[in-house]
């Protein structure tokens, strides 16, 4: 089984998303409408891929798409996140995960990766946020993508991932 989440996140907060679908990444766009990376680099859509991601500015460029998809390999994996790193290591990076929640709905969580490997959720999300104002990232600079998946708590935050992966080249999404 997967999921599949679209998450909206802004250069400057303006509008948030989520949507979760039983559907496959649908990877037709790519390469032409929006940018793609799959993990592993040879998996094929909708079979081996443990994560796809794709990424294309919104129609007024005032904002970008970001689709993620992770693969639900066990009822555990309750979550798939992404976090924005200067280096390839969890600490000091803003992270945006999409949620399913017990009751089976999308839920999209903002956080903050501490030093010491501490996950701080930002509160409940509203797109006029301006708490949000400074922790979401540039997302005209590069980036090494750290992706994650596992379990959530009792209380709905992120649990310790149970699976993990980092790109290890600087990724633009604004080109």
């Amino acid at each position: 089984m997967a999921f599949k989440y679209l998450i909206v996140l802004a250069y400057i907060v303006s509008a948030t998303l989520a949507q979760m679908s039983n559907s496959n990444f649908d990877a037709t766009q790519c390469g032409t409408q929006k940018r793609c990376i799959n993990i592993p680099n040879n998996c094929q859509s909708g079979g081996n891929c443990q994560y796809q991601i794709s990424y294309a500015p919104s129609r007024d460029g005032k904002s970008m798409i970001i689709e993620l998809y992770g693969r639900r390999d066990s009822p555990s994996m309750q979550y798939v996140a992404i976090g924005f790193s200067t280096d390839t290591q969890m600490g000091n990076e803003p992270v945006a995960a999409c949620i399913v929640t017990p009751n089976g709905q999308a839920q999209l969580s903002y956080s903050f990766n501490q030093e010491g490997r501490r996950n701080v959720p930002l509160g409940p999300i509203n797109p006029s946020d301006s708490q949000l104002l400074s922790t979401l990232p540039n997302l005209q600079r590069s980036y090494n993508l750290l992706l994650a998946r596992g379990p959530i708590q009792a209380n709905g935050q992120l649990a310790r991932h149970t699976d993990r992966q980092a790109l290890s080249t600087m990724t633009s999404m604004a080109q």
